[in-house]
């Protein structure tokens, strides 16, 4: 490869910059506090936040024409807009106040809060319209404390800064707020300005180049008032944050049945929109700005209202009357942990969180009452409610009651309405269907957006955005795109190519074939109940070897071979490192789930390679399934350092390049710490991958960083040996350019990290040579654009796709049919006026529809042309080396994306062990010390290897 030596590698260390790396990034509150302190220890200004100078669309490819999911905006009023605080506030007794404006996490709480302040403050506009000048004002509502006006409702109150209405609560329609005697309603003009709400200001203010000239406001009031609708129609939409709006009784609003099907466990899968304001370029392409709104459709489960015990029987698929043994407690704990329930049985409704399941029932457990006697939970309802449980030997649940943990009978908790089912609640297998039943087909998802448009009333005849002067477009945004030739794949630069077939290669030979272990080891492991003998192991080795010598390498058989219990395979793995193997291939029942993540830890302890694949796969290459085999192989040449194949770098884009890819594993929202916000630590996991050994071969290592980072406070570590790596295979030569891409922010963010980590990543990269250039892209699939194909009508399966066992009706069209297919570039027209900005489909989508990743230019100092980055970053989505299909990430930053799971994997493992415990000292200290134990950094040469593929 160009700009490799074939002499020893060696390492030369670069001008030792101010004591920094890992320990100082995670002495701080937050990683852009940490970039904040580095930046001001190097006598450094963070950079400006403006994105680099856009450049013209590239030419790369043909023009085809793309249909989007994209309905542009016009204003055609001149108005003002006055922005107001809204507190709502309510005595339940002398000591006791509800705050219904008070922020909320969880879903039952948010919505709740929502439908009373609608309520409430509706209900005071109504009844004090010589205030809120109703007939003549547009107001645009949060459901909480923010509110727009198209009027200074405070123009007439002189100098009065604030207005309080006292309600009476029997007089609002709302069942909760009738007992409420007074409620208090204040509202109050905010600090910020009134906003220019006109095509022309809208244009000049939301898309400048210069991020901190944008103004946030006119984002907010499209996005809100885009909720109004549905917001004031609580009996038939939830509004949930980032512009996710589900309606309750599909049916009515013209979804068809199999859109809100039943997915199981207590779970129903309800369809919905996610939408989004974005400002682009329009057809009128560079140099223009025009609003628009993006509307996704979307099916998501919910947990359905039914009582805790109906809903712990469907999880078990049985009758639970006669108790949980403690296997199947933990399971449906683990469902039902954090949801929202209520009763009815007292004189009022009363709601509780369920906290989990106890292990007695009602029969059985017993209390003491306030006389000093005790009696049993059974005992206890039907003296106290005459209440006679029909479940008495039922476990009872744990709920939390102002504070106190209590037991109830699972059969008087219903569980509260309109809770979406988090991931944490989901198994695995129930995971995979719910992904699955909600991955919809091209033609689908076009029909789910039209009727959720529909019925969350986004059209130009919405009373709130008539009066707000918006109209929205009925069409969606057709645009031009580029579709890309081919690459072209070899297995030496100057051999022939690979053969390739709809985006799609098989691979003969290796391009370096990996040096075949000395000793290595076959085992399968599972337990007494396992269907997988000797025989067969001993045969799927054999396949196994064969194939290996088939591409190149000659493998031995395995030194040790045998069926292993799930028990001892620990005990087997130490004996085999302590036999000096460097190689296990490991075939573990699909049963068993908890066993990857040890396997992966003795590979980090011992350099020992241990490759792990289920029974079901290897049943199928017993079958004669080659190509599962093949993909099998494929990794195994990729773990023990081998190479499969490249892409011919004609125009020599990886001369010289040093590219870097990292990628971001945040702990689930909500669990910085594990145990409720105390006790054990969950960090964000940075994985990182780059080409440091040969041009396109990819491998990295993470590291642990705090909790809740927009900017990576560690970028300075990772570009630094990332550059080190690149010295260590180059004689010490540095690369002329540093391209980055990375995931894990989203727009929002852009700013922080274009002023906080691109510096020190410049820094770092100027410690070894001013004249390296840089290049820092962000590349985010969370966004709501979806591209079609303009021709989708065409060839989407009419009806319900059955050919009723007909032979002359052929088989409906799959989803890689029916999807933009690998090469299409679209970088102009829904892209960002004020930054260098392109979408790029460049796989083969087998499931549902295509979700196009968007790459943002956020540092450049090459100036690269559109169509060059286009080119290179197309390219290096054909790197994955197992399967032959191009992949939706570059493969740097997919490599690093996996680095990020490996060690979180281990970062779980490491705990399950030896639990971290938030102590009084350093947590920075304590994270770089697990970082170093359980990474690769120095662990047998494992650093320079794709230990994830």
């Amino acid at each position: 490869m160009s700009g490799n030596s074939a002499q020893a590698p060696i390492q030369v260390p670069p001008p030792v910059p101010p004591e920094f790396g890992l320990l100082a990034a995670f002495g701080n509150k937050s990683a852009n506090d940490a970039c904040k302190e580095r930046l001001e220890q190097l006598q450094l200004n963070p950079g400006p936040k403006i994105y680099p100078k856009t450049m013209d669309p590239g030419a790369h490819g043909t023009e085809v024409k793309i249909q989007t999911n994209i309905f542009g905006l016009e204003v055609f009023k001149n108005s003002d807009v006055f922005q107001y605080s809204v507190s709502i506030k309510a005595d339940l007794t002398p000591t006791k106040e509800a705050v219904f404006t008070k922020k909320g996490k969880e879903d039952y709480v948010v919505l709740d809060r929502h439908q009373k302040c609608v309520a409430i403050l509706f209900h005071a506009m109504e009844t004090h319209q010589d205030f809120f000048q109703t007939q003549d004002n547009c107001y645009v509502y949060d459901g909480q404390s923010l509110l727009f006006s198209t009027i200074d409702i405070f123009r007439q109150e002189g100098a009065a800064k604030t207005k309080v209405f006292e309600i009476d609560g029997s007089a609002i329609d709302h069942e909760d707020l009738q007992k409420l005697a007074c409620i208090k309603l204040e509202v109050f003009p905010t600090k910020n300005a009134r906003v220019k709400f006109t095509q022309d200001d809208i244009g000049r203010r939301t898309s400048d180049s210069n991020i901190e000239a944008v103004h946030g406001a006119y984002h907010q009031i499209l996005e809100l008032a885009f909720n109004q609708s549905s917001l004031r129609d609580s009996a038939r939409c939830v509004v949930f944050e980032h512009g996710k709006i589900f309606f309750i009784t599909p049916a009515n609003e013209g979804y068809s049945q199999e859109d809100y099907i039943d997915v199981g466990d207590g779970k129903k899968l309800i369809p919905g929109i996610k939408k989004t304001v974005q400002f682009i370029e329009g057809h009128q392409g560079r140099g223009a700005n025009n609003p628009s709104v993006i509307i996704d459709g979307m099916k998501v489960a919910f947990h359905k209202e039914q009582t805790v015990h109906e809903k712990l029987e469907e999880i078990m698929s049985n009758r639970i009357a006669s108790g949980l043994k403690d296997f199947d407690r933990e399971r449906c704990a683990a469902v039902i942990k954090g949801l929202d329930c209520y009763t009815k049985y007292t004189d009022r409704v009363r709601h509780l969180r369920i906290e989990g399941i106890h292990h007695e029932c009602a029969e059985n457990s017993r209390f003491q009452l306030k006389n000093e006697e005790t009696s049993t939970v059974a005992a206890y309802y039907r003296e106290r409610y005459q209440m006679v449980l029909k479940y008495p030997k039922a476990n009872l649940i744990v709920c939390k009651d102002k504070g106190n943990l209590n037991f109830y009978p699972m059969e008087v908790l219903t569980i509260s309405p309109n809770q979406r089912v988090k991931i944490s609640q989901q198994t695995s297998a129930q995971s995979q269907k719910t992904t699955k039943e909600s991955a919809v087909l091209p033609d689908v998802r076009q029909r789910l957006i039209v009727i959720g448009k529909t019925a969350a009333d986004i059209r130009s005849e919405n009373e709130v955005l008539r009066r707000l002067g918006v109209l929205v477009s009925d069409e969606p945004l057709l645009v031009s795109a580029r579709q890309f030739p081919p690459v072209k794949l070899a297995v030496q630069p100057t051999g022939p190519m690979l053969s390739m077939r709809d985006n799609k290669w098989r691979i003969s030979q290796y391009a370096r074939p990996a040096t075949a272990p000395n000793i290595w080891a076959l085992y399968c492991v599972g337990s007494q109940t396992t269907r997988f003998s000797h025989d067969m192991l001993k045969k799927f080795g054999e396949e196994f070897v064969g194939m290996f010598r088939t591409k190149g390498v000659i493998l031995s058989p395995p030194a040790d071979i045998g069926l292993v219990l799930f028990s001892e395979i620990m005990g087997k793995l130490d004996d085999a490192a302590k036999s000096n193997c460097s190689y296990v291939l490991i075939i573990t029942d699909d049963s068993i789930t908890n066993l990857h993540q040890k396997y992966k830890m003795v590979e980090s302890s011992t350099g020992m390679i241990v490759q792990d694949m289920k029974i079901s796969k290897a049943l199928s290459v017993l079958q004669g399934k080659k190509l599962t085999l093949e993909n099998v192989v494929n990794k195994t040449n990729v773990k023990l350092g081998g190479i499969n194949y490249i892409f011919t770098d004609t125009k020599k884009f990886m001369n010289d390049h040093l590219i870097i890819g990292i990628g971001v594993s945040h702990p689930p929202a909500g669990t910085k710490y594990l145990l409720e916000g105390k006790g054990v630590l969950n960090p964000t996991i940075i994985g990182y991958s780059y080409n440091a050994n040969k041009s396109q071969e990819f491998s990295g290592d993470f590291v642990l960083g705090p909790a809740g980072q927009d900017t990576i406070a560690v970028i300075e570590d990772i570009v630094t040996k990332a550059l080190l790596g690149y010295q260590k295979w180059h004689d010490g030569n540095n690369p002329k350019r540093v391209l980055v891409y990375r995931s894990g922010t989203g727009e929002g963010s852009h700013g922080n990290v274009i002023a906080y980590e691109v510096p020190l990543a410049r820094f770092a990269i100027n410690q070894f040579s001013p004249n390296i250039k840089l290049v820092y892209i962000n590349v985010s699939k969370d966004h709501t654009c979806r591209l079609f194909r303009k021709d989708l009508h065409e060839i989407a399966p009419r009806g319900n796709g059955s050919t009723s066992g007909s032979r002359n009706v052929p088989p409906p069209p799959k989803s890689c049919d029916l999807n933009i297919g690998p090469g299409i570039c679209v970088d102009s027209q829904v892209t960002h006026p004020g930054c260098k900005q392109f979408y790029l489909n460049s796989h083969i989508t087998l499931q549902g529809t295509a979700k196009t990743p968007l790459y943002s230019v956020l540092a450049d100092d090459v100036n690269v042309s559109m169509a060059g980055l286009e080119e290179i970053t197309y390219n290096l989505c054909h790197l994955h080396q197992i399967v032959g299909l191009p992949t939706s990430l570059p493969t740097p930053l997919y490599v690093a994306n996996e680095y990020a799971k490996r060690g979180r994997d281990l970062w779980n493992e490491h705990c399950e062990k030896n639990p971290v415990i938030r102590q009084t000292g350093s947590e920075r200290e304590r994270l770089q010390e697990i970082s170093e134990a359980i990474n690769y950094q120095t662990k047998h040469g494992l650093i320079d290897r794709r230990l994830n593929a």
